[in-house]
């Protein structure tokens, strides 16, 4: 028996080698006959089929295959055929076969369906200037599919990012049978923008349903959510993260470290908004336990501890914490410290860690690296404006150690320089000495600016009044004589020249100043010049007025009489920057010679003149940002005093009275607050007081303070300038204003919009409530006591105009001043200068 098994095995073992000797024979042969023969077929003819204008010859150039080439017969060299195709833009469907096979020769067919020429391109339902891929379409492009689908899928990505979540696009292509062109049309229904309806929240115990709204509609403060109690936000994917994540800031600053927020469903209610619901697990709050800080040589761990305000006990902040560590603009920062000490390329991190009880021990990582010193400061970008004029506002001097103090100093001095659109910097290590290179870019501006006003003032508004004004904000007065440096003025030294005049049907004035910033090489003292000339016919009462005290006559209007006026004035401005980069003073010596002709005979005639002598010393501190015109932020404080020499104490002969004797004192202060983007709020008031040092010597009135409506340099051509306090909603005019008065005070609630900000251009709404008081006798004035308005307006900088404006304005007090049978709303002209 085992015996046959033996001999069996042995047969079958026999039969399989066999076997398998003759099946490799066969795989062999048949590889090396598809190897050699069948693994490739030659072209031998070429043909293009289909709905094309092109031949076999650029089809052949264009794919690259020609007659007699070998493409494989796995298809590998058709794919990549079909890829050149494709990749050429001319075809919208493409099919590659053979036919008449006759041993490894081949006719190559192109089946292909030419894309048609787009020769326009019109959209319905919007405007197609803001998609820039309709625009570059060029006029007879060919355009794909892909391409149409793209533009549909930018059109629907823009408009579903304002909240149309339900826009329908269509497109076809037409053939105008006039002109034998085709014409894509894109027909777009936006449909309506969809709003948040409703909010629900789910998990939320710590923080209240009205809490977690607030935060929601921090992304939607605008114009209209203060004019409207109720907004609803739209539903936009980009809107809703930002809601989240203000979500989950609130509680990381409250200590709840592990909050997790995410949006759990959304739904569609009735009117076709949307309802969401935002899940919340608020998680264990944390508290600080230790805090070490390692690493540390240069600045003291005690000093670095009381810059780091949080303390063992307190809630864990993390947000607060980041800034109090690594926020390089914040003051209280350590990484601000460092910095300020010349530690440029200091390494903080902080690590957290968590221990029992919610208690989190946070260490604070310290590698200080060397101080750096500045090896070169470089200017870059000015054409016009001198290297020296930017050098001397710059805190940043080679050789100096870093400091970010100083270049903060630096950056809002040469913003202040009002000469560059755009001012920044950039710091560039040097490897070989270790040193930092600092460069200042600056983007020069036109400070030339001319400058027309045209309307109507005296009385009834019956005369033609202008006023022009040239202003070169970057003269250079030692080029004057240098006739090659006229570009096309003499420019580049930071001086200020403008020439000025107002001319009318009886009156004439024109005048100049100059400002020379430095006037010491050192310390920014800054000199002004200024002079003027004017001659005005006299005509109504309100021009005699201070000639009945004067000479206690009233001359007749039939007569020729004329003001005539000769000025100027030296004024030093001066930083004090021992106190602060904002604050200055400044001082001033101005004369006037005022002087009443009233012709007797023909080019002769009877002059009476008198004097004006008068010291002021103002103490200001500015800190609006990013400038004067439409502030964001900031503050401006005035402290002025004006005053003359005593001339009727001093001297007991009647020249004294030839002499003017005053004295004023004035405090202003404002506040600019941001309250949310473009929204800002203006508070603040003035009080005023003018005295006498002999009661015996009456007051001219034009000295007064006067108070109502707003005066601008269209207001008529009056040859003293009163001190006028803008009040709207009434007039200088009124009953209890047009007397003039001793002393005042005003306040004034102010909430301004900005809606369009450009470099040159500002376009701002305001709203605003004022009152203000006046009186000629500082025993009788009442401050809390004032007569009361409100209203809004529009206003306009442009720098080649200045300041215009329209306000509307309504009296609370109305019925006392008016009466009743009057308009209540005054309407009031800002041209020239803001309020």
């Amino acid at each position: 028996m085992k015996k046959n098994i033996f001999i069996s095995s042995i047969f079958y073992l026999l039969i399989i080698i066999q076997f398998q000797q003759a099946y490799s024979s066969t795989v062999s042969n048949y590889n090396n006959f598809y190897t050699h023969k069948d693994t490739f077929f030659i072209v031998k003819k070429i043909h293009v089929v289909g709905k094309t204008k092109y031949d076999d010859r650029f089809i052949s150039e264009l794919s690259g295959i020609s007659t007699g080439d070998r493409i494989d017969m796995y298809g590998i060299t058709t794919d990549n055929i079909i890829k050149k195709l494709w990749k050429s833009n001319l075809f919208k469907n493409i099919s590659i076969y053979r036919k008449n096979i006759y041993k490894n020769e081949i006719d190559l067919f192109f089946e292909l369906d030419d894309l048609e020429e787009i020769h326009e391109i019109k959209v319905e339902g919007i405007k197609k200037d803001q998609f820039t891929k309709i625009r570059k379409i060029k006029i007879g492009e060919k355009i794909s599919g892909d391409l149409i689908q793209s533009i549909k899928n930018d059109i629907q990505e823009y408009y579903m990012k304002d909240g149309y979540h339900e826009i329908n696009i269509k497109h076809e292509i037409k053939k105008d049978k006039k002109n034998n062109k085709n014409v894509l049309y894109f027909y777009i229904d936006k449909g309506k923008k969809i709003e948040i309806e409703e909010i629900l929240f789910d998990g939320n115990k710590i923080l209240k349903n009205k809490e977690l709204l607030s935060l929601i509609n921090q992304n939607n403060k605008n114009l209209l959510s203060i004019i409207s109690i109720i907004k609803k936000p739209l539903f936009v994917q980009e809107n809703v993260k930002k809601y989240l994540k203000n979500i989950i800031r609130k509680y990381k600053s409250m200590g709840f470290i592990d909050i997790q927020v995410f949006l759990d469903s959304v739904w569609k209610k009735k009117s076709g908004d949307y309802g969401i619901k935002i899940k919340i697990i608020e998680g264990e709050k944390y508290t600080l336990e230790n805090v070490h800080i390692l690493g540390n040589e240069k600045l003291k761990t005690d000093f670095l501890k009381k810059i780091f305000s949080y303390k063992k006990g307190d809630i864990y902040n993390p947000i607060g914490i980041e800034k109090n560590i690594l926020n390089p603009s914040y003051p209280n920062s350590l990484l601000y410290a460092y910095l300020n000490s010349g530690y440029l390329f200091v390494d903080i991190t902080f690590i957290e860690k968590k221990i029992l009880y919610h208690k989190v021990d946070l260490e604070i990582q310290i590698k200080e690296n060397q101080p750096v010193y500045i090896n070169q400061v470089i200017i870059l970008g000015n054409s016009i404006t001198k290297d020296y004029v930017i050098r001397r506002e710059l805190k940043t001097y080679p050789g100096d150690l870093f400091s970010i103090e100083n270049i903060k100093y630096s950056l809002l001095h040469l913003y202040n320089l009002n000469l560059f659109d755009k001012v920044y910097y950039e710091i560039k290590p040097n490897k070989k000495n270790g040193l930092i290179n600092i460069e200042w870019h600056v983007v020069e501006k036109n400070t030339n600016e001319f400058q027309f006003h045209g309307g109507f003032g005296g009385k009834n508004f019956k005369k033609v009044i202008g006023n022009f004004k040239l202003n070169f904000g970057n003269f250079s007065i030692r080029n004057i004589l240098n006739w090659s440096s006229w570009n096309p003025i003499p420019q580049g030294d930071g001086q200020k020249l403008t020439i000025h005049s107002q001319l009318g049907k009886d009156f004439i004035s024109y005048g100049f100043s100059f400002t020379e910033p430095w006037l010491e090489r050192k310390n920014p003292t800054s000199f002004t010049f200024k002079s003027q000339y004017s001659i005005k016919r006299i005509e109504n009462e309100e021009d005699l007025s201070f000639l009945h005290q004067k000479y206690n006559k009233n001359p007749k209007n039939e007569e020729k009489q004329f003001l005539e006026k000769i000025g100027g004035s030296i004024h030093f401005n001066k930083y004090l920057t021992f106190l602060d980069p904002y604050s200055k003073i400044l001082t001033s010596v101005d004369y006037e010679k005022i002087i009443y002709k009233k012709e007797i005979f023909s080019n002769s005639y009877q002059k009476h003149g008198f004097n004006d002598l008068s010291y002021l010393i103002s103490l200001q501190r500015l800190t609006t940002e990013p400038n004067f015109i439409f502030p964001f932020q900031g503050s401006e404080i005035e402290l002025n005093s004006m005053f003359t020499i005593p001339y009727s104490v001093i001297f007991t002969n009647n020249k004294n009275k030839e002499w003017m004797e005053y004295f004023k004192l004035k405090i202003i202060l404002f506040w600019y607050h941001k309250i949310v983007d473009n929204i800002i709020l203006k508070t603040g008031g003035e009080l005023g007081y003018l005295g006498q040092y002999n009661n015996e010597k009456e007051l001219f009135s034009y000295q007064k303070f006067y108070m109502g409506g707003v005066h601008n340099s269209l207001s008529g051509s009056n040859l003293y300038n009163k001190d006028h306090i803008p009040l709207r909603g009434y007039s200088y005019k009124d009953q209890i204003f047009n007397n003039g008065g001793r002393i005042y005070d005003k306040f004034i609630l102010e909430i301004r919009y900005l809606i369009k900000n450009l470099s040159n251009l500002k376009i701002w709404t305001t709203c605003f409530m004022e009152g203000g008081n006046i009186s000629n006798s500082y025993q009788k004035f009442n401050p809390l006591r004032m007569n009361k308005s409100f209203g809004f307006g529009f206003r306009l900088f442009w720098e080649p105009i200045g300041f215009l404006g329209v306000d509307f304005g309504y009296p609370i007090d109305n019925n006392i001043i008016h009466g009743l049978n009057k308009s209540k709303w005054k309407t009031h002209f800002i041209i020239g200068k803001n309020l």
